[in-house]
């Protein structure tokens, strides 16, 4: 199971990667709104993105995964 300090880790590496704060990052994703993180994204990184979200079965699957369902649920409190 992924315990804060590695969610806090993930969202300092990917905050960087796509020049956010942490902060902002966190708030993004707690409302839902991807859109001004795919924004930050490359245009072969957000096509990636885009073709996993366009792919239901693969969405469900890496969404059902045991890392995905702990940074859900650390990130919904």
């Amino acid at each position: 199971m992924i315990n804060n300090s590695e969610i806090n880790n993930l969202l300092n590496g990917l905050s960087e990667r796509l020049n956010t704060t942490p902060e902002q990052l966190r708030a993004n994703l707690e409302k839902g709104n991807l859109d001004s993180v795919v924004s930050k994204m490359s245009s072969g990184q957000a096509k990636r993105l885009q073709k996993i979200l366009d792919n239901p079965e693969q969405s469900e699957k890496i969404l059902n995964s045991p890392q995905a369902q702990a940074i859900i649920k650390k990130l919904m409190g």
